[in-house]
């Protein structure tokens, strides 16, 4: 299988209708696969830079999600799958935010990363444009990830803004996709968490359940698989969707 994604990002700064399934000749048809999301979650209060009397606002807020196969036909075990996690950053502290990132996964389930299931990393810049992390001189993208403090940490590979911190700042936007596989069938009762870290001693856990079938239904590995990048879903898309 090779994920693939509505945005053609992943190796050049061009920016592509996200509409349109990146391309691979070899093999058709491609397969746009939905998200199953977890409920928003707000993480962090501040108050706003240079406000007199001050003015509290909600720092980050954000979800996860898995991916299925539509109609509605989850991923069978040893399948690859994705977790995503959005986050978005309504506060507007003076300074902004340095957001730690973990992934904390259930039994059964482990990280599938690998050349052709890669982890992606888009965001939007406060003035609305798409970009990929994997293009970006001090930060990258990171395809392994080691432990953390509860979990798997997902760590900017060239440093970020620090210990492989993400920086953020009001308007601005994060997407990372990360794929997975799971040994035993998940009913629902385990969750998919990510741990979101905006501030000192500030941490909330955008989480969703998983679901994971015994078998597979008519896919093979030939097949590919596009993702939706859900940063372009909104009302108004970035530039670069």
């Amino acid at each position: 299988m090779q994920t693939l994604l509505f945005a053609a990002l992943l190796a050049t700064g061009a920016s592509v209708d996200s509409s349109i399934p990146a391309a691979d000749s070899a093999v058709t048809p491609n397969v746009v696969v939905r998200w199953f999301n977890g409920g928003l979650v707000n993480v962090g209060t501040n108050t706003a830079c240079i406000s007199d009397p001050p003015i509290f606002q909600v720092r980050t807020s954000g979800y996860a999600g898995f991916s299925y196969l539509p109609p509605s036909n989850p991923p069978g075990v040893g399948e690859v799958f994705y977790t995503h996690v959005l986050v978005s950053h309504p506060g507007n502290p003076c300074g902004g935010s340095v957001v730690g990132l973990e992934l904390i996964l259930p039994p059964g389930i482990q990280t599938a990363i690998s050349t052709t299931d890669p982890v992606f990393c888009f965001g939007i810049t406060p003035n609305n444009v798409l970009f990929n992390y994997a293009n970006e001189a001090t930060y990258g993208c990171p395809q392994t990830l080691p432990q953390g403090l509860e979990g798997l940490a997902v760590r900017a590979p060239r440093g970020g803004a620090g210990g492989g911190g993400w920086a953020m700042r009001q308007g601005s936007w994060m997407e990372i996709f990360v794929p997975l596989k799971s040994s035993v069938v998940q009913n629902g009762d385990q969750k998919i968490r990510w741990r979101l870290n905006p501030a000192i001693a500030v941490v909330g856990y955008l989480e969703t359940p998983v679901f994971v079938d015994d078998d597979v239904i008519f896919r093979t590995s030939q097949e590919d698989i596009v993702l939706p990048v859900e940063l372009c879903s909104g009302s108004q898309p970035p530039q670069g969707c």
